[in-house]
């Protein structure tokens, strides 16, 4: 990575798209600020549906998520009509009439849950304040029981005099989706709210921006249009919506700690108020990838083993925006240099050979564990992109973009690909490098003169080669970045 990035960084939210035909909703949800005296008290959720017809209904509040425990502390104040309520912990039992129509209503109230003592920074909870909100739908989102097959629709209550209401939902406002696709969005408001739109290459691109930065809302819109163009033409196809979310961060933290989420139609970035546009090249571009990578691909390793596959969402991701921020000029070819070697020296400190399966169980409770699938995959995409064009003169892009029609999760169509491509077997590295954790290694001259590989007693550095200290530089930067097969995305 470029910048040290908070542990949270560029985790993606696996999304489906909005879907296209209109079944009836089992569930119908409304998001309503409640401002009192010119603040802002807390967000209610209302759930509007009919109760199941032996008269006994239950609704599941938020509990645990990416890490986050105990979210249904933050949930309370609950009220209904057509039932009788009672509570247990995240458990809502209704008891109504047979096929009564009920309406449920809780009260998002105060962000202290992000701020436990002890506990890594999380904010992506709820933030609750007295000018505005950010929400992550899995973090506050209700779900009736056994209707994992039903669709819902969502809409704003009435908007508080003098405020402004913005979602990634907007656009399906009143039309059936899926609860996925409710869960994985992000919504904004407050007084200090504000929305800007521009003409994208395929549709609107939207910005939800609260805050003061040290950047205008213009140049930031002029960048977020920049990546979403060149991440088209890099990828071959539009995203399935473009909407940025940005946030102040509400904790205290050293350094430039950054976080976001990958949603899949859109994207949520929480930034120290201080950082500037410059600060935010690297987060933006990561979590733009997003639109594409794993989804795209075929996505992760369905339930718990989700997160055996991050090497590849998050690490592979990374490569790709180091990449994409070379094309567009936000970093230097020594800079992107420099940012895989810092991937290396993150691999050689860690303390000891942590296998996938223990990242998987820690990813989200340890920060110093939640790092390595970054810098894992990273430098095995980088490993199997310089290999890949020593033997054949083709990139990494070539298997990724034959992914799409191949079966399985993503890194099953990527071994396929590979065996098709090379006629080799990619899981021996994956076992040693990813499985097992074992380091990377990389030739003596890595993309040919562009890049050398010094090693020392500790680790191997990479630092920049000859060929970009004399004419052979454009060249270079050409090869590095993709844009020589590419040439059109130059911006």
């Amino acid at each position: 990575m470029v910048r040290i990035l908070g542990w949270l960084t560029g985790l993606v939210v696996l999304s489906a798209s909005p879907t296209q035909a209109q079944p009836t909703p089992t569930t119908t949800y409304q998001v309503q600020p409640v401002v009192d005296h010119g603040a802002l008290v807390g967000v209610d959720v209302t759930l509007a549906f009919r109760g199941d017809a032996d008269g006994r209904t239950e609704v599941d509040l938020p509990r645990n998520w990416a890490g986050a425990q105990r979210l249904d502390q933050g949930l309370g104040d609950l009220r209904v009509e057509g039932a009788r309520l009672r509570r247990r912990g995240s458990v809502v039992s209704l008891r109504h009439a047979r096929n009564a129509p009920i309406r449920l209503t809780y009260r998002i109230g105060s962000s202290a849950l992000s701020h436990r003592t002890g506990a890594p920074a999380r904010p992506y909870l709820p933030s609750i304040q007295s000018q505005g909100f950010t929400l992550i739908g899995r973090t506050v989102m209700a779900r009736v029981r056994h209707r994992q097959s039903g669709y819902v629709t969502f809409g704003w209550g009435p908007t508080p005099t003098g405020w402004q209401l913005s979602s990634d939902l907007d656009p399906v406002v009143g039309l059936s989706i899926s609860f996925d696709d409710l869960a994985d969005s992000v919504l904004v408001g407050g007084r200090d709210l504000r929305i800007v739109e521009r003409q994208g290459p395929s549709g609107t691109v939207t910005l939800a921006l609260r805050g003061a930065w040290r950047f205008s809302d213009a140049e930031l819109a002029n960048l977020y249009l920049r990546v979403v163009a060149a991440s088209e033409r890099f990828w071959g196809e539009p995203a399935a919506g473009y909407f940025l979310a940005l946030s102040p961060r509400e904790d205290r933290l050293p350094e430039t700690s950054q976080a976001g989420l990958g949603l899949g139609d859109g994207l949520a970035i929480w930034l120290p108020p201080d950082q500037s546009l410059e600060d935010l090249g690297h987060v933006l571009v990561h979590e733009q990838q997003h639109g594409w990578l794993p989804d795209h691909f075929g996505g992760l390793t369905p339930g718990s083993g989700e997160v055996l596959d991050f090497w590849f969402s998050e690490g592979f991701t990374d490569y790709y925006a180091l990449r994409l921020e070379l094309i567009l000029g936000l970093i230097e070819p020594e800079a992107f240099i420099a940012s895989l070697d810092q991937a290396l020296e993150r691999q050689a400190n860690t303390p000891f050979r942590v296998e996938n399966s223990a990242i998987a169980r820690a990813f989200f409770s340890d920060p110093a564990i939640a790092g390595i699938p970054y810098h894992r995959g990273l430098l095995l995409a980088l490993m199997l992109d310089d290999r890949l064009w020593a033997m054949s003169g083709d990139r990494l892009d070539d298997l990724m973009l034959s992914l799409p029609s191949g079966q399985g999760a993503a890194p099953d169509r990527l071994i396929a690909a590979y065996g098709l491509a090379t006629g080799l077997d990619l899981r021996p590295d994956l076992f040693e490098h990813i499985d097992r954790g074992e380091p990377v290694r990389f030739p003596p001259q890595l993309f040919g003169n562009c890049v050398s590989v010094v090693e020392t007693a500790h680790r191997q550095r990479l630092v920049p080669g000859p060929g970009l200290e004399n004419t052979e530089r454009a060249a270079c930067v050409a090869r590095l970045s993709g844009s020589l097969a590419y040439k059109d995305i130059l911006i």
